[in-house]
């Protein structure tokens, strides 16, 4: 075999490993419907904000319908998560979404008979927070029982890609079809998506998992999750890095308008460009775990993205230059979806099945703090500027990771 030959098979397999989860049905059935679930999930959010403004031209009331949605989530995700362990997860997943769809449907249709009130909004965003605490964990744990052990890694990645592509897309289509045909048919596209996703899960055919034992409550079971994180270094080391990365890390996210205005002055085009750099930066990351996912060295790549995470923030937030930051913000993409794409996998293949459910539960938990960052960031930019919260955020980031790095050497060491 030639020289070129060798390379053109190495590289094919190479691309193979790289989507090797998808040569798994079940994993391919389940990754259509997430991508048509996660369309349905982006235009919705942004289809209830714009029907929010046009009921009560409030950005108060704009911010409470958020806050109906989250606070349901935050308080049953831990319930969530013991029926992820104690019931049939794919069960469970095609009945949230199904009841997604129903929501969705029932408020379109409310729309387009000009019933619609903004109780209606306010009722199905704690409907829908209800449903996402049980459908979350669900979705998380189900993974291991579509892919062998060996693939998981891939297929966390490989499933990234799923939500940066609709970080791209979703919000645009959404946008495009309220123009053109209005808020209340664009809801039943979101139901049709649903739809699809509930059809190609029904489809997913899966042995029986084992589950957590039902002989004890369910306040129990929960402690036992909570028991499982405090006392495994890997579980509450990458967690705690989670947290931080949600709480410190994207609250640059909230305060980009404010960078696109008031630092770089360069509006909303500006903003628009700054958004999608930082798009497609994330999607690039997730590719690049996707890439790598057979490697080892899973702890040093975790650290390492942190600890450049955090270095990234700190230049951006204090780049003056518009060409700098759009560099720096599809970086930063590519930092954050890589080394937070690793700590998931790392977690999935680490962990116990019978806990599964319960400890990616409050691992998803994590990111619902996100609004609690930015609440934070924001409320410091107020006093000491955007540049100076977003800074403060990068050091609390890669602080965090040195700490590690220095105080958990064997996370360090972790390979897989």
């Amino acid at each position: 075999m030639s020289k070129a030959a060798a390379e053109t098979a190495s590289g094919s397999q190479r691309l193979l490993q790289a989507l090797s989860a998808l040569q798994h049905r079940n994993y391919r059935l389940y990754w259509l419907g997430q991508l048509s679930s996660v369309l349905a999930q982006n235009m919705e959010g942004v289809a209830q904000s714009w029907l929010v403004l046009e009921l009560t031209d409030s950005p108060l009331l704009l911010g409470l319908t958020g806050l109906t949605f989250a606070a349901p989530t935050i308080a049953l995700t831990l319930l969530g998560g013991v029926i992820a362990d104690r019931a049939d997860r794919r069960r469970i997943m095609i009945l949230s979404q199904g009841a997604s769809a129903t929501m969705f449907f029932l408020l379109a249709t409310l729309i387009v008979l000009d019933w619609v009130a903004f109780w209606h909004v306010m009722t199905v965003a704690f409907l829908s927070g209800c449903v996402r605490a049980f459908d979350r964990p669900s979705r998380m744990a189900l993974l291991p029982q579509m892919v062998p052990k060996e693939d998981i890694p891939n297929a966390v990645a490989v499933g990234g890609t799923i939500w940066q592509l609709n970080r791209l897309l979703g919000p645009a289509v959404a946008g495009m079809l309220i123009y053109w045909i209005g808020i209340g048919p664009t809801y039943y596209f979101c139901f049709f998506a649903s739809l699809v996703a509930v059809c190609l899960w029904l489809g997913i055919g899966l042995s029986a998992a084992p589950t957590a034992p039902s002989d004890r409550g369910v306040v129990q079971h929960m402690a036992e999750g909570v028991n499982f994180i405090r006392k495994n270094e890997v579980f509450y080391t990458f967690i705690g890095m989670t947290f931080f990365n949600s709480v410190f890390g994207m609250s640059y996210l909230v305060l980009m308008p404010v960078f696109a205005r008031n630092v770089l002055d360069v509006g909303s085009k500006g903003f628009g460009f700054l958004q999608s750099a930082g798009g497609a930066g994330a999607l690039i990351g997730v590719l690049l775990v996707a890439w790598f996912s057979h490697a080892p060295g899973k702890g040093r790549q975790a650290i390492f993205g942190a600890i450049a995470f955090g270095v990234l923030l700190i230049a951006f937030a204090f780049s003056v230059f518009f060409p700098l930051s759009l560099i720096l913000a599809m970086a930063l993409g590519i930092a954050s979806q890589f080394y937070m794409t690793i700590i998931s996998a790392t977690l999935q293949t680490n962990l116990p099945n019978e806990l599964r459910g319960r400890v990616m539960g409050i691992y998803g938990l994590t990111w619902e703090l996100m609004p609690a960052g930015g609440m934070i960031a924001g409320a410091l930019a107020e006093f000491a500027g955007a540049p100076m919260a977003v800074g403060i955020g990068g050091f609390m980031v890669a602080g965090m990771a040195i700490a590690v790095m220095t105080c958990r050497p064997n996370i360090l060491r972790l390979e897989q």
